[in-house]
């Protein structure tokens, strides 16, 4: 009777184990910010994100670029069109691979800072970013997946430069930062 508990018990552990998990879109969040005048800061984010992390620890971050939300509706249709060119390139993608076993030993209530190394996939380049993210595990179902730091995207990297130049020029600004801060923290429930 107690070996068959015994299996019973570790069958459920390996099972959980290997269950794959999905974003929570309402208890997440991703924010950018762009520097203007070199002064001015401005906080934005994208109001449609999927993500999942499945059984092998690939874990895949993609946002709806058509979803950007500045606050001023000009400025995210402005955004759409002249920087992200979201007709030809309406998602970017962020793929990565973390390991599986060091997030299910985690208990609830613990913390584990990894650094990691994925694909940035944006405007039709894909680049190798490195991330410092803090995961913490929530309940034995739900865990937060957050920036430890702010990954910096440069426009350079990936082609945009002419996009920020055109926002700035219809802005009649003398400066838009060409780097932004990134910052998040994505929620992630098991299925």
């Amino acid at each position: 009777m107690k070996s068959m508990l015994a299996v019973l018990f570790l069958t459920t552990i390996a099972t959980s184990a290997q269950a794959d998990w999905k974003l929570n879109l309402q208890d997440s969040n991703f924010n950018f910010a762009s520097i203007k005048k070199n002064s001015v800061y401005e906080a934005h984010t994208f109001k449609s994100i999927k993500g999942t992390i499945n059984n092998s620890g690939e874990a895949v971050v993609e946002l709806d670029l058509n979803s950007v939300s500045t606050g001023i509706e000009i400025r995210d249709q402005r955004m759409k069109e002249l920087l992200f060119n979201t007709l030809s390139f309406p998602a970017a993608q962020y793929r990565l691979n973390i390991d599986p076993l060091s997030i299910n030993t985690l208990k609830a209530g613990q913390r584990l800072q990894i650094n990691v190394q994925g694909i940035l996939s944006l405007f039709g380049t894909d680049k190798v970013l490195s991330a410092s993210l803090n995961v913490f595990k929530l309940t034995d179902k739900r865990i937060q997946v957050s920036t430890a730091k702010p990954i910096v995207i440069k426009a350079a990297d990936f082609g945009l430069e002419k996009g920020v130049e055109a926002l700035r020029e219809i802005a009649n600004l003398a400066v838009i930062s060409h780097s932004v801060p990134v910052n998040f923290s994505l929620i992630f429930e098991q299925l």
